[in-house]
C-alpha cells in the first residue's frame, strides 16, 4: 500500500471534521482524479445536501470513476435535484457510472 498524496490527506482530514467545504474545494478540476473521488466519496458518506450541486457539477468530470463516485454520493444523500442529472448519466459512456446513476435513481424514487 502507497502513501497517500497530501491532496488525498487533506480529503481524509476534511471527513474526519465533516468539512463540506473542504471536500467540495477537493472536487475541483485542479486536483488529481484520486482527490476528486475520495472527495465525492467522503461527501457521499457525510451526506450534507450542500454538496448536491457540486457533485451534480462532477457527474461531469472527465475522469469515469469521479463521475461513478459522485453518482454514488447522489444517491445516498437522495436529494430529488440529482434526478435529472443522474437520468442524464444513464447515457454516460462508462459502464460503472450508468450503473450507480441506476442505483441512485432507485433508492431516490
Amino acid at each position: 500500500m502507497g502513501l497517500l498524496s497530501e491532496g488525498q490527506l487533506d480529503v481524509v482530514v476534511f471527513k474526519l471534521r465533516r468539512d463540506v467545504d473542504g471536500l467540495v474545494r477537493a472536487l475541483a478540476p485542479e486536483n488529481d482524479y484520486d482527490v476528486r473521488e475520495a472527495a465525492a466519496d467522503a461527501l457521499g458518506e457525510i451526506g450534507d445536501p450542500r454538496a448536491v450541486e457540486p457533485l451534480i457539477a462532477a457527474l461531469g468530470d472527465p475522469d469515469g470513476d469521479v463521475r461513478e463516485a459522485a453518482a454514488e454520493a447522489l444517491g445516498t444523500i437522495g436529494d430529488p435535484r440529482a434526478v435529472g442529472p443522474l437520468t442524464a448519466a444513464l447515457k454516460d459512456p462508462s459502464g460503472g457510472v450508468r450503473q450507480e446513476a441506476e442505483k441512485a435513481l432507485a433508492r431516490l424514487r
